[in-house]
């Protein structure tokens, strides 16, 4: 597992409640990334995530599964658990999962013709947590916490 930012559970940081409630687990492939945004958007509002923080959801759920569609075997899995503070974004794939380059990655460049998912991933949730399976089937699992409200600058 590679993290990319602290998590909220871990030592020295605020815990999380026990407590996680499922509200999605959507299989996807690229004909269904419109409706998956639309599905994200539904869920966190009806979870009472305020509508600015639901935009940064979505935009990254979208990042994850447009990553996925690419360079993860054209499909995969997102699901989002609540915990009361936050909502965790997770996309599950069949590919080989991100690159250590790809995940240390600075901005890149104005020229650059990709490598900006998952950076701005990083950059906008509170963290990322980057799991890649080590069996036959192979799959990645990238998951970014959005708390409902963000931290101030």
């Amino acid at each position: 597992m590679v993290t990319d930012q602290p998590a909220r559970d871990r030592p020295g940081s605020t815990p999380r409640p026990a407590q996680r409630r499922l509200l999605l687990d959507l299989p996807f492939a690229e004909s269904e990334l419109v409706g998956l945004r639309a599905a994200v958007a539904a869920h966190a509002s009806e979870a009472g995530m305020p509508d600015a923080r639901v935009d940064v959801l979505v935009f990254i759920a979208y990042e994850l599964a447009t990553n996925a569609v690419r360079h993860g075997g054209g499909h995969g899995r997102l699901r989002l658990w609540d915990d009361g503070q936050a909502i965790a974004c997770q996309v599950i794939d069949t590919g080989s999962g991100p690159s250590l380059e790809a995940l240390r990655a600075q901005r890149p460049g104005p020229g650059a013709t990709g490598g900006r998912g998952l950076w701005l991933v990083r950059t906008f949730s509170d963290s990322v947590e980057v799991d890649v399976r080590d069996s036959p089937e192979g799959g990645a699992e990238i998951t970014a916490l959005v708390p409902y409200t963000a931290d101030p600058e």
